[in-house]
């Protein structure tokens, strides 16, 4: 009996890492699981921040994974995970079918389980390119319910949030002394998504000589010409904006 005593241990206690939560209760005949977290910092944590800016125009659509965790023995078929959004009703949550694929949509429901002999797996979150995340930021707030497989895991590991978005993030030194700023004027998310796309300048925290930025504030204005030529519209800092025949554009992306 010792000796199998002496196998059984080891196996519960890596088993309990699977949740990154050395005192959870390893259960057999009532299996729970959790959000994975990553220990001290490295691996993932309680929320994905995700951007469509760098995600090629083509694309309308991008897939993250989110890590869940066993607690408990794994079985010898897959099993599904019941998990399911709470913030359905806040002003900024994301839509199923809008931002992102229903989680029991057929495309992925049969994704959403622990697999056989697994601990530890990753399901994917389809997030949608709606019009929308062109001004806003929009989060999936999820949680792990009961059903016929399993219980929630422990409290702390049951929620997990991603946010999704196509806006651009202030680099850290567009507004330093002769900086970015000097070169091409107020920063503006359409601004960032026009410079990354059509000069194909993508590393802002870099250091650049003044003739390299010239030519770029130079290319900058020649595009945007360009760019309103060939466009109904010209390219405005708010995209949803729609300008009458003749209108003057008010809130349009201008190079100093």
């Amino acid at each position: 009996m010792k000796k199998i005593l002496k196998y059984i241990v080891p196996v519960v206690v890596l088993l309990a890492t699977a949740c990154s939560r050395h005192d959870a209760l390893m259960y057999e005949s009532d299996p729970r699981v959790c959000f994975y977290r990553g220990d001290d910092g490295y691996g993932q944590q309680d929320s994905i921040l995700h951007s469509f800016f760098l995600v090629s125009d083509t694309q309308d659509r991008d897939t993250v994974w989110v890590e869940l965790a066993l607690m408990g023995f794994p079985a010898d078929e897959p099993r599904a995970v019941n998990i399911v959004q709470t913030n359905k009703d806040a002003a900024d949550a994301a839509v199923a079918g809008t931002h992102y694929v229903a989680l029991d949509d057929p495309e992925v429901v049969n994704q959403i389980v622990i697999g056989a002999g697994q601990a530890v797996t990753k399901i994917p979150i389809i997030l949608l390119r709606d019009i929308s995340l062109k001004t806003e930021k929009k989060r999936l707030e999820l949680t792990i319910e009961e059903n016929a497989y399993f219980k929630p895991g422990i409290d702390a590991d049951l929620n997990f949030m991603i946010q999704t978005t196509e806006l651009a993030e202030k680099p850290g030194n567009w507004d330093d002394k002769a900086s970015w700023k000097s070169y091409f004027g107020e920063w503006s998310s359409q601004k960032m998504w026009f410079i990354v796309n059509y000069l194909g300048l993508t590393e802002f925290e870099e250091t650049y000589d003044t003739g390299y930025k010239t030519y770029l504030k130079l290319k900058a204005h020649s595009k945007l010409n360009e760019y309103n030529a060939s466009h109904d519209e010209p390219l405005c800092n708010n995209p949803n904006k729609h300008h009458e025949e003749g209108e003057v554009c008010k809130d349009c992306v201008v190079f100093p």
